[in-house]
This record gives structure tokens, sequence and C-alpha cells, in this order.
């Protein structure tokens, strides 16, 4: 099962990296703006063409929680 962890950004306020540890691979970035809502922007080969992420989270742990059901199983 692929285990994703939410990383701040070493340089950006607002920016985090959810990193796929047992591969040590960032799979998607998290932009948080002002009033706390993220967009998720898919990174790297793993995601299907088909996939995206339109709407906006709640915060870091709801979007942390959409990426991690898609990778769940793998």
């Amino acid at each position: 099962m692929a285990t994703i962890e939410a990383r701040p950004d070493k340089l950006a306020t607002g920016l985090w990296r959810l990193v796929w540890i047992e591969r040590e691979e960032t799979v998607a970035s998290v932009e948080q703006d002002p009033a706390g809502l993220c967009r998720i922007v898919p990174e790297g080969p793993h995601w299907s063409p088909m996939k995206s992420f339109g709407r906006p989270y709640d915060g870091i742990n709801q979007a942390l929680a959409e990426v991690r059901l898609y990778f769940k199983g793998r």
C-alpha cells in the first residue's frame, strides 16, 4: 500500500508536497490560499490522464485524504 505524507515546502508558504514514502517520490503538490482552501496539482507518471481535482478542499488534511484514497491499494 502506498503511504502518502504531506510535507510543507521549505521555501513557499502555503505549498505542500505530497510524497509517496516507499518511493520517496513527490506525487502531487497542494496549494493553499489565504482563506485555507486547497487545490491539488498532480505530479509524475502515476496519474490517470482522466483524473483531475477541480474542486477546492477545506484544508491540507482533506486534500491529503483525497490523494490517499486515489493511491489506496497501490
